[in-house]
């Protein structure tokens, strides 16, 4: 059984190798089930390693490197010595690097996960963005700190978000939506609800993003729980899945 959904619209460069793992496949019971990659939610250690070693022997995927979300913008740049340990994660919401090999996650289970590319350099960055990570523009701070680090520049660059809560499903409190409606102009939809993507394409066009360089999943997490993980469609107690972006190039 496949575990993983590919994100075509960035391995067709040949660049990288890009996913993010399905809930089927693993060995995780309710209601974590089954193919949970989160060690923080509540699951069995020993199933949620098996369902690694599952995603990671389909994938390829070997050297990963992930942070401790907490919907903030902290970025942080793995091929310094600070971002290279995983006994303890450090704090973070996006990680970015240019080396080969090394892939890049985090876990969402309706949040937006956001690909990077920078296609010219290249470099790779990734960024978990639910409404705290939206509101605070991680998507734009995860490409700035690329520019800081690797000189990247946002015409060279391709961005995907990938599945994750979609304004179908969305509905958020009045307070919450003018407020994003102020900041990030046309994000209300049918009154009630949130796009989160649209708030995330505004911020990165406005970066200096191409519009054509940002592709969106269809994909509603809430809607295809048989597919995903939703923390909102399962009231909380759910599991994980797991995005991941690597270079697949020597630089």
């Amino acid at each position: 059984m496949k575990t993983y959904h590919t994100i075509q619209e960035l391995q067709a460069t040949g660049i990288v190798t890009a996913g993010v793992s399905l809930r089927t496949g693993g060995v995780s019971h309710a209601p974590y089930a089954s193919l949970n990659l989160a060690e923080h939610v509540g699951d069995d250690a020993n199933a949620v390693a098996a369902n690694r070693e599952i995603l990671f022997q389909q994938t390829g995927l070997r050297d990963l490197r992930y942070c401790r979300q907490v919907h903030g913008k902290r970025v942080i740049d793995v091929d310094d010595a600070a971002g290279a340990s995983l006994e303890d994660p450090p704090e973070a919401d996006a990680l970015i690097s240019e080396r080969s090999g090394v892939g890049l996650g985090i876990f969402t289970a309706d949040c937006i996960p956001i690909f990077i590319l920078d296609i010219a350099t290249p470099a790779i960055g990734i960024a978990h963005a639910g409404w705290r990570g939206t509101f605070a523009r991680i998507a734009v701070n995860t490409l700035a700190q690329m520019e800081v680090r690797f000189g990247t520049v946002p015409t060279n660059c391709r961005i995907h978000l990938g599945p994750s809560i979609q304004k179908c499903c969305y509905t958020v409190s009045t307070e919450l939506r003018t407020q994003f409606a102020e900041r990030f102009g046309s994000t209300v939809h049918d009154g009630t609800n949130l796009s989160l993507q649209v708030a995330n394409v505004n911020q990165l066009i406005e970066a200096g993003l191409p519009s054509n360089s940002i592709s969106i999943s269809s994909l509603c997490t809430a809607c295809r729980t048989d597919l995903f993980y939703s923390h909102r469609a399962e009231n909380g107690q759910t599991g994980r899945m797991l995005s991941y972006i690597q270079l697949s190039v020597e630089n």
